[in-house]
């Protein structure tokens, strides 16, 4: 199963889509899984459209916000509750699902072909792709992979292999999660820490999981509407 919670994304929708569409999985079943949620621009029709069009399963879920906290969409504000709360949305469709894996795919993220297959192969139980997230911060060794300093905090790891794959303490925006991580042992989004994605992987790892990077395997960031 490929997909995220989807709000607002119709300037990059369709490129995320025709990424998404073209990796190579012939040898899979695969089935698609968008979580839409208080959405103010043409971001359903296209999901409908991309749906109408797929010989696939396309799950579409509306989670529009009824609750009493309250979102937040402006990048770098959002409420991490709210987003854990539509990520585990996603987690309860997945293993309603018979597929053994998720690729939860950030929707302004843009995958090369080879991904999905790279990180299949690397038989890992959480495993992500680079996604650099330092444009806006105007720096490019900002990655989606972090590691705890000796006081506990997470930092940035800027210094790693690209042609291997390595471990890390924490990531997010585009990875790989085998079932029984979700299933089996109970993984799941949380606020408690900061960020949702931080929350899975401390859950992950107090569960004695490791988790893992391809450096070999890196997605495109558009960061900005422009």
């Amino acid at each position: 199963m490929i997909g995220c919670p989807v709000r607002n994304r119709a300037w990059v929708l369709p490129a995320y889509l025709k990424h998404l569409h073209e990796l190579q999985c012939d040898d899979y079943s695969v089935e698609y899984c968008f979580i839409i949620n208080d959405c103010t621009d043409e971001t359903p029709q296209i999901l409908h459209d991309f749906a109408a069009k797929q010989s696939r399963v396309v799950k579409l879920i509306t989670a529009d916000s009824t609750r009493a906290i309250k979102p937040g969409f402006v990048r770098g504000s959002y409420n991490f509750s709210h987003l854990a709360w539509l990520r585990n949305i996603l987690l309860k469709e997945f293993l309603k699902s018979d597929c053994t894996y998720l690729f939860s795919v950030d929707s302004d993220i843009l995958v090369r072909s080879n991904a999905l297959l790279t990180l299949l192969e690397d038989n890992c139980d959480i495993i992500s792709a680079l996604v650099c997230n330092g444009h806006q911060l105007g720096d490019t060794n900002l990655y989606n992979i972090l590691q705890k300093s000796a006081d506990g905090s997470l930092v940035h790891i800027k210094d790693f292999p690209r042609d291997r794959v390595f471990a890390v303490d924490c990531t997010g925006a585009a990875y790989l999660i085998h079932r029984r991580v979700i299933a089996d042992l109970g993984v799941h989004y949380s606020a408690q820490w900061g960020a949702e994605d931080i929350g899975f992987c401390e859950i992950a790892r107090q569960k004695g999981l490791k988790i893992y990077c391809d450096g070999r395997v890196e997605c495109i960031h558009l960061m900005d509407e422009i």
